[in-house]
């Protein structure tokens, strides 16, 4: 299976433009070195209190200074922004001031998939919009998109060929970047295991994990993932790291989980991205609209 897809690989890599493969492949090396990131929870980027705002640029170089090195954002979906490139070009300005700083930035073009009812027509042309309003405004050496926050199907079946058309959506506008992916079940670990990567030599895979545990549960949930990276030579992000559920609002308790799963992740090769900056209250690293997160969660990163 891993020959017939580098086989399939390298078909698809002679059909990307000259140049693009080797800006793919020097963003996948830095991706394997990251340590730490942070999502911003949908509207967070860029508005506040029903209020467009702009968080600029000394406010991702303190996110930086605060020990994070990348940051993932997704768009809201089309039904809640509108069609057009006002809101794009919003969080446009936001990923232009992340890089600036210095971060690797993960970009989604939307929310959620569900199987059903699945996408309109209305959903399917937004993403082919923004997709085509940022491939040519996004670095493909700092920044990844990613067509979906998450989706959820019934099993790896029903979901891949879904997953590989949202690809090559994304891919048609923008073939010099890398693009991200996760598995059937909201990205779960346990749902990325059963699927094989696609064709398109310039993914990675993602991960989102809400569970907690001890450190041997957290060790035997990531042990397989970090198997199928190195079957398949794909990297693996662990995109959205919170919790054991029940623990949203229980910083104390959330900081213990923390403490718990980044050395194992660390251990693994696999890099974490925080959940989450945001204006509601569960997993609220944030103070205020402060880029530094509450003290006890930083001692949990950087003891």
């Amino acid at each position: 299976m891993v020959a017939r897809r580098l086989l399939l690989a390298g078909a698809t890599a002679a059909l990307l433009p000259h140049g693009a493969a080797g800006q793919s492949q020097g963003l996948r090396a830095r991706l394997g070195q990251l340590r730490l990131g942070a999502n911003l929870e949908r509207w967070y980027p860029v508005a506040r209190d029903n209020q467009p705002r702009r968080l600029g640029p000394g406010w991702w170089r303190e996110f930086r200074a605060s020990g994070f090195d990348h940051v993932r954002m997704f768009l809201p979906a089309v039904s809640a922004t509108g069609g057009g490139t006002e809101i794009p070009a919003m969080f446009q300005q936001a990923v232009e001031d992340a890089t600036g700083a210095g971060l690797v930035v993960l970009l989604g073009m939307a929310d959620f998939f569900h199987a059903d009812p699945g996408w309109d027509r209305r959903d399917w042309a937004a993403l082919a919009e923004r997709a085509r309003f940022f491939a040519p405004r996004t670095d493909p050496g700092q920044v990844v998109l990613a067509p979906i926050n998450e989706p959820v199907f019934p099993d790896a079946v029903a979901w891949m060929p879904v997953r590989d058309r949202l690809l090559a959506a994304l891919r048609q506008a923008a073939p010099r970047h890398l693009l991200m992916w996760g598995g059937h079940e909201w990205c779960s670990g346990r749902s990325l295991l059963p699927a094989t990567p696609p064709a398109d030599p310039a993914t990675i895979a993602e991960v989102h994990d809400y569970e907690g545990g001890d450190a041997g549960a957290v060790r035997g949930r990531f042990t397989p993932l970090a198997a199928w990276r190195d079957r398949y030579r794909l990297p693996v992000l662990v995109t959205e790291l919170g919790g054991a559920k029940g623990h949203e609002t229980n910083r104390p308790a959330w900081t213990r989980d923390l403490r718990v799963a980044l050395p194992v992740l660390r251990s693994l090769g696999l890099p974490a991205t925080l959940w989450s900056y945001s204006h509601g209250g569960w997993w609220r690293m944030q103070p205020g609209d402060a880029a530094a997160p509450h003290e006890e969660l930083r001692r949990a990163y950087r003891p």
